[in-house]
């Protein structure tokens, strides 16, 4: 009775394991991030911007069922985590260069998100265009670096620090929700190469800077920035169907 449960199971797992290889994809992926810096207190005649802070990798796995436009997926992201203070055009010119912004990274940031795939387009055409929704697991890391030697002291000519630039990276972890779709092309039926735009909104600021300045002259209340790691995340990926959709 025993031995022949054993085989029961035996049997279950190998056809499980046979289901799911003939079901899956996996993605390896790259590309830029853009991430929100939200003022606080911001700088006089401050700019806003989305910059592209830092470069992301990704690899992802998917999960499709036949007869069904629907997927799951999971995925473990990795980037730096930047926070930003843009100024007004002309404000800050160092040896002769007019710098626009500047940027410190102190946290190491990694994100595990699962989701849902909507495919709109027949899951067996080499084209797909697919939205998505995901939740998400982010975790900062402090990577210990001083962010007095990253900068390039602010002299002119209408911001003066009163100080150097100081940054507070934090250790953390959120929640955080998604949007997004992906694109792409499957050549040979099975090698996939594809574009992903995903948009997070976080809650809880992995860093903060502050600037202590003068602007023409005139002592300002502390500058106040952080990131949370809201933005847009835009990755190039390749990838190879375990599953063959395409006939």
């Amino acid at each position: 009775m025993i031995l022949n449960i054993k085989r029961i199971l035996l049997i279950f797992g190998c056809l499980s394991i046979v289901y799911i290889a003939r079901s899956q994809a996996v993605m390896i992926s790259f590309g830029p991030t853009y991430n929100t810096t939200k003022q606080i207190v911001p700088i006089v005649n401050g700019q806003k911007g989305d910059a592209n802070t830092d470069y992301m990798f990704s690899i992802s796995y998917e999960h499709f069922f036949a007869k069904k436009p629907l997927s799951l997926f999971a995925s473990f992201s990795k980037f730096d985590g930047y926070t930003f203070i843009f100024f007004e055009k002309g404000g800050f010119i160092s040896y002769g260069n007019e710098i626009g912004g500047t940027g410190f990274s102190g946290v190491n940031v990694n994100r595990i998100d699962a989701g849902i795939t909507y495919r709109i387009i027949n899951k067996k055409r080499k084209f797909y265009l697919s939205p998505f929704v995901a939740t998400g697991v982010q975790i900062s890391k402090k990577t210990g670096f001083e962010i007095y030697s990253e900068l390039i002291p602010i002299n002119g000519p209408n911001y003066f620090e009163l100080e150097p630039i100081s940054a507070d990276p934090r250790n953390t972890t959120q929640i955080v929700p998604s949007l997004g779709f992906r694109t792409g092309f499957v050549f040979w039926k099975r090698l996939d190469i594809g574009l992903s735009f995903q948009g997070i909104y976080a809650f809880k600021p992995y860093q903060k800077m502050y600037l202590k300045y003068q602007y023409k002259g005139v002592v300002q209340p502390t500058a106040e920035y952080e990131a949370t790691g809201t933005g847009l995340f835009v990755t190039l990926g390749i990838g190879y169907r375990f599953a063959k959709l395409i006939k």
